[in-house]
């Protein structure tokens, strides 16, 4: 006998993934834009937002070195 019982649960269509995916990227970047405020590379921005967790305080940004910027804890730009 088949199992016609419905699913109990909600689950997301593929379409609300899209939305999530982008809104989470949108938000990644605008906290990764507050880095380069600080005279970050954007690069180094995004890896500072996931091993910072967010945006930088106040005493958090990069100074300007020979081989480009450096995180600093003691940034006052």
């Amino acid at each position: 006998m088949p199992d016609t019982t419905p699913r109990s649960g909600w689950r997301p269509t593929r379409t609300q993934k899209i939305i999530v995916a982008l809104l989470l990227l949108i938000v990644w970047t605008a906290m990764a834009n507050s880095w380069t405020d600080k005279g970050c590379n954007l690069g180094q921005s995004y890896v500072y937002v996931i091993s910072h967790g967010g945006s930088p305080d106040r005493d958090q940004g990069c100074e300007d070195e020979p081989g480009g910027p450096v995180y600093t804890d003691q940034y006052y730009g």
